[in-house]
C-alpha cells in the first residue's frame, strides 16, 4: 500500500493538498473494515470490497489477499466516481 500514490489520487480528484486530510479521515475506518473482513475469510481467499465515499465523488477499491501464515496482502485503488447512465 503506497500512501503517497494513494494521497496523490486524492489531490487530483479533490484538489491540490487536499488528499492528506482526506485520506487521514476516510482510511483507518475503511482498513479496519476491510482486516475486519478478511481476517474472518480462509486461508488463500481473495477478498474485494468497494467503498465509495460520502460525496459520491471517489470510489476506494480494495483488495486482500489471506495467507496461510496468517498474514495478508492488501492493495488500495482510488478512482474518481463515474455515474453510469446506462
Amino acid at each position: 500500500m503506497d500512501t503517497e500514490k494513494i494521497i496523490a489520487e486524492l489531490d487530483g480528484i479533490y484538489g491540490k493538498g487536499k488528499g492528506l486530510g482526506i485520506y487521514t479521515t476516510i482510511m483507518p475506518g475503511i482498513i479496519a473494515d476491510f482486516t475486519g473482513i478478511l481476517n474472518k475469510a480462509r486461508p488463500g481467499a481473495v477478498i474485494k470490497e468497494e467503498y465509495g465515499l460520502e460525496d459520491k465523488k471517489a470510489v476506494v477499491y480494495v483488495r486482500g489477499t489471506k495467507q496461510k501464515t496468517g498474514l495478508t496482502d492488501i492493495s488500495i485503488e482510488i478512482k474518481k466516481y463515474n455515474l453510469r447512465t446506462d
